[in-house]
């Protein structure tokens, strides 16, 4: 089983705006290696969004949280692509995976950091806990089966 402890912190500093925790963290990754930091982003949003979001995945409801999303970024100096965004929580909600080609890599998981931090950022510390563990079971589940990875 692959160590994944310093990408799930990574998620962890940034669900709570830990941005010297993040920074380091980011150096501890400059030196050992960001191999796994798809996989394990992948499978957060995935999961992030399907809790958050799979109730209200029209196109409508994806919008208007893609909106609040960047209404709550404004002051922070980060903006949100809105298509980009978009198009990675349709591909979430509905696994249909046509629209990942057309994306930039580069600004998919700059979305998908983004938009964890809102989805993660009111979770209490137990309930973001378990999100993180859940992520590391998906993040091993997929790395067993080679299940091609959705959003990137």
């Amino acid at each position: 089983m692959i160590d994944r402890s310093t990408y799930l912190e990574l998620l962890r500093e940034l669900a709570r705006g830990d941005s010297e925790g993040y920074r380091r963290r980011c150096d501890e990754l400059d030196a050992q290696g960001w191999g796994e930091l798809a996989l394990v982003l992948g499978a957060a949003f995935y999961l992030a969004v399907r809790k958050r979001l799979a109730m209200s995945s029209d196109q409508a409801s994806i919008i208007r949280y893609v909106a609040h999303a960047r209404v709550e970024m404004l002051g922070t100096g980060f903006d949100l692509d809105p298509k980009v965004a978009e198009s990675l929580i349709r591909i979430a909600t509905t696994d249909d995976i046509s629209e990942v080609e057309d994306l930039d890599s580069d600004l998919a998981i700059e979305a998908e950091m983004l938009l964890l931090w809102s989805l993660l950022r009111s979770l209490p510390e137990s309930e973001l806990s378990r999100f993180l563990a859940e992520v590391d079971t998906l993040s091993q589940q997929w790395t067993t089966e080679q299940t091609p990875l959705p959003p990137h």
